[in-house]
């Protein structure tokens, strides 16, 4: 018997990349739980290139392709089982293969005091931070040493690896980065950003000695999606990273005005498209109502 490759990809096992000299906090970063959040992909391997010319107290661990079988089919869910492995952690070793990846990465990042996971919010969306700050003062703090603009409040669904992390004691959040879907797109200044942004939080833990000029936060609440009622055209007439402020015009749709509901920041706006009932239009998030 003759075993022929004709390309080399696994879709049965994930890499991970460590740097560091082990004398300080360990720091995890994980990317493509969703496999076609490819800005998050090139985040990490950008990641891992700067880290490569740091010198690094403490250790930071990188998965750049958590999800290979995802990723080699550009989807947000396995197509070994249609599991939204974003849904399911821990994992269960016994189980499916993506409960059983799940499982292994949950795993592989038990040892990281903080988990930074990189994630795509699809085409019309801003980079953007997602925590729990509110229920953790630990999570307000690492959303402030990255300096991305926006953070906002998750609303803490299950299953989410930086959910159950953070219920396991970690201090685990999420970066939300411009394209990925459709079709495995990229975003690459986000990308760059989103690597300044990790190294300032190294920095931030006293691990590496350079920083990054960051921007000022604000913190915001919940987003809100506003939906399509029926089939119909959407026209956008709004930006996402944009503030807005009660009344503005987000889009139309069927030549009817889309208005912000509230004041905030626009976290997503629908390229032009025709859509259908309960498909996204804009999403926004209000600014928190202590600021």
């Amino acid at each position: 018997m003759r075993e022929v490759i004709f390309e080399q990809t696994s879709v049965t096992n994930f890499t991970v990349q460590e740097f560091g000299n082990g004398n300080g906090p360990i720091v995890a970063v994980t990317a493509a739980v969703h496999g076609d959040e490819q800005t998050a992909i090139h985040a990490a391997m950008l990641l891992m290139k700067e880290l490569e010319q740091q010198t690094i107290n403490g250790r930071v661990k990188v998965i750049p392709v958590c999800n290979p079988a995802s990723f080699r089919n550009r989807t947000r869910v396995s197509p070994f089982d249609g599991i939204d492995m974003n849904r399911i952690f821990p994992g269960n070793a016994e189980g499916s293969p993506t409960m059983q990846l799940a499982h292994a990465l949950w795993l592989e990042t038990r040892d990281a005091e903080y988990l930074i996971d990189l994630h795509c919010i699809g085409a019309g969306g801003t980079t953007y931070t997602l925590g729990l700050y509110k229920e953790y003062p630990e999570i307000r703090e690492l959303a402030e040493a990255l300096s991305l603009p926006i953070v906002i409040q998750s609303s803490g669904v299950r299953g989410q690896l930086f959910v159950e992390s953070c219920q396991a004691g970690q201090k685990a959040l999420i970066i939300e980065l411009p394209a990925g879907q459709p079709g495995g797109i990229i975003d690459i200044p986000a990308a760059e950003e989103c690597c300044r942004a990790i190294i300032r939080s190294l920095h931030h833990l006293g691990m590496v000695d350079a920083s990054p000029s960051g921007s000022s936060v604000s913190f915001y609440d919940e987003i809100t999606t506003l939906t399509a009622p029926h089939p119909g055209l959407f026209i956008p007439k709004a930006t996402a990273g944009e503030s807005c402020v009660e009344g503005d015009l987000l889009g139309t749709f069927e030549g009817n005005s889309v208005i912000a509901p509230f004041s905030g920041v626009i976290t997503t706006v629908s390229p032009p498209r025709y859509c259908f009932a309960g498909e996204s239009l804009a999403g926004i998030a209000p600014l928190e109502k202590s600021q």
